[in-house]
């Protein structure tokens, strides 16, 4: 190497990721002899003001016909992104080592250019993320499609609805000839549906149900709200969330409710353009009550609306009546159901709110109960999304407790279709490792499906090749099911199973990823195995805060350990010791031989508990069969 520095290896980057606020970071260069070098400078950019700062850097070590440089900086108290690249003063000319790309960190290159650099997320270390969380399992529930406990009501439908008589039936959009929903359908699942089968949920090792939205709202997904203040009718009642709540409580899980703040629905208290309730709404009159919080150019029917969908008028998210009816006021959104038992919400597209709105929820919260979590819908990662021209501070403390992890999915799923090799998948993880405080890695949600996207299944179907056989097309899915699940309950993060998943439920696009889960007609090994790993999840502290270290043994084979040494976890609470391993190999065809450089031991298989490995020679030699995934555990 003529010059290296790697983001992830401690002897040029010290620690670690992350920073607190005034604490102290150690970078590193090494330069190969042949060059004739003058100085060599840091350079790092302040974020919150573009403000740029040198280091000369020091020599301090000359071994192996390369000189290393060193320096130390000192973190801003400031909570915010530093941006570094470094500079080599030679004889003749200047030369640059910066990333090599811009969204992946690691070891970079030389350039003869100003280089992308490299990202340290300075933030507040007061702020920490429940620990209940971090150890958490999900189970997220789109009401209407779960379990219908009773007949459903018509009457208590919209006039626009259609009710489905059979709960087999496959879930429809009803659409003029604009491509508008005008008939929204219904199968009548419940609040107290969800109660029923909190005997199935807890089966899973669940520990927090979260639901799509459950306020008033004219279509069958609610993120048109009708009534912050009213649970749909066709859900149930406040008195039922509540016996939700505490049924779930008895039984050690949390419900998580979805939070539409950006936008209401045009058929609301607050809009009402169809003129459904008793209210005078903003699209009725400029006098109304909550003229202010919506945005009309030409009124009434030129006004921002979400993502232009007529039925979403957007919200003013600096409107102080708006937060006061939001937040603050005694009878707002959040302290009417915090007075219910609610703590826990999720915030959809927190892209479209502020970051100063986002605090005021969460301070409000966390007012009431600590443990409360905050959870955004964001896409990207999250420590240096830009939104509307602003940096957000989502992972620089007091605004989120976790995020959806969309950049894990992406990776495993572009893994798995063979469009990015295993040590990619090293570097973008330890990426993610490395830009996130580890208080928020631990916390995000991990998932395969949601309601937003194609259900796993479906799209392990459409990346296989054509040319297999029906059979060997299914058992391939199922083993490829099993090794990403097993990775998502495995890995750092709070793993989240999108309802029916684990009856091996399909689905494509919306609305086929909203089918009824199949009561009676599971896939059972799918189920079992779902169950199992919840298990194993609960059972076993380093799959939850252990350490953690990934690897990638060739291009198909990716894996990592889990372990707690010292009885300490990673965040330094008691904890047993213990260590396992994590296997995975995409090949769809190819088995693989597999040498790993490790202690001396017995490796258990984790599902199959008569399969033993013995490390020889400090190796340990195993075999993966096409798109298997294992769990190995030490043996102590």
């Amino acid at each position: 190497m003529e010059m290296y520095h790697n983001s992830f290896e401690s002897s040029y980057r010290e620690p670690f990721g992350a920073a607190p606020r005034g604490s102290a970071v150690t970078l590193t260069i090494d330069v190969h002899n042949r060059y004739h070098v003058s100085h060599v400078i840091l350079h790092y950019i302040l974020d919150r003001t573009d403000d740029e700062k040198t280091k000369e850097m020091d020599v301090c070590s000359e071994e192996h016909q390369r000189t290393s440089y060193e320096t130390t900086v000192v973190m801003p108290e400031t909570p915010q992104l530093i941006w570094y690249f470094f500079e080599v003063i030679l004889e003749d000319r200047t030369l640059f080592y910066g990333r090599e790309k811009s969204f992946e960190s690691g070891e970079g290159k030389v350039y003869d250019h100003i280089p992308p650099s490299w990202q340290i997320t300075v933030y507040d270390p007061a702020y920490q993320t429940p620990d209940w969380w971090k150890n958490a399992t999900m189970y997220q529930i789109f009401p209407d499609r779960f379990y219908a406990a009773g007949d459903i009501e018509p009457e208590k439908a919209p006039e626009t609805s259609l009710i489905h008589a059979h709960w087999e039936n496959e879930p429809v959009y009803i659409r003029n000839e604009r491509g508008e929903v005008i008939r929204w359908d219904f199968f009548g699942g419940n609040l107290k549906g969800i109660e029923e089968k909190l005997d199935h949920i807890e089966s899973l090792g669940v520990t927090v149900i979260y639901l799509n939205p459950i306020f008033e709202a004219e279509s069958n997904h609610r993120y048109d709200t009708g009534d912050y203040h009213k649970i749909d009718p066709l859900l149930g009642t406040k008195a039922d969330l509540e016996s939700l709540i505490e049924a779930a409580r008895k039984r050690g899980m949390e419900i998580m409710l979805d939070g539409v703040f950006s936008h209401t629905g045009s058929n609301s208290i607050y809009f009402n353009r169809e003129g459904k309730y008793d209210s005078l709404g903003a699209y009725q009159s400029k006098n109304s009550s909550y003229y202010s919080w919506y945005t009309f150019h030409q009124y009434p029917d030129d006004y921002d609306a979400w993502w232009g969908v007529g039925t979403l008028p957007t919200l003013k998210k600096e409107n102080e009546d708006y937060r006061n009816f939001l937040v603050h006021a005694e009878d707002s959104v959040i302290k009417t159901w915090q007075n219910s038992g609610m703590k826990h919400w999720r915030l959809d597209v927190a892209d479209e709110l502020t970051d100063d709105l986002i605090s005021q929820l969460y301070r409000q919260l966390k007012s009431k109960d600590e443990s409360s979590v905050l959870l955004g819908e964001v896409w990207e990662d999250a420590s240096n999304k830009t939104a509307y021209g602003k940096r957000r501070d989502y992972f620089l403390g007091g605004v989120l407790d976790s995020v959806m992890n969309y950049p894990m999915r992406r990776i495993l799923l572009e893994f798995i279709k063979g469009e990015m090799d295993a040590p990619t998948v090293h570097r973008r993880l330890m990426t993610l490792g490395e830009h996130y405080p580890k208080q928020y890695f631990y916390a995000v949600m991990n998932m395969l499906s949601s309601h937003d996207v194609e259900r796993i299944k479906t799209m392990l179907d459409d990346f296989l090749p054509d040319d297999l056989a029906e059979d060997e097309k299914e058992d391939l899915i199922i083993r490829q099911i099993k090794a990403l699940s097993l990775w998502i309950y495995t890995f750092p993060g709070i793993p989240s199973l999108y309802y029916g998943d684990e009856a091996g439920l399909s689905g494509g696009a919306d609305p086929d990823n909203r089918k009824p889960y199949p009561w009676d007609k599971e896939d059972q090994e799918l189920l079992k195995w779902y169950r199992q790993i919840g298990q194993w999840r609960k059972e076993h502290q380093a799959l939850r805060t252990g350490n953690w270290k990934s690897f990638a043994y060739d291009d198909d084979v990716f894996g990592f350990e889990r372990w707690i040494r010292d009885e300490v976890d990673h965040f330094g609470s008691e904890a047993s010791d213990e260590q396992l391993i994590y296997l995975f190999n995409r090949n769809l065809r190819k088995k693989k031989e597999v040498n790993l450089p490790i202690q001396k031991g017995k490796w258990q298989h984790l599902e199959n508990k008569r399969r033993i490995f013995n490390a020889k020679n400090n190796v340990l030699a195993i075999e993966l069969a096409p798109c298997e995934g294992m769990l190995l555990r030490l043996m102590q």
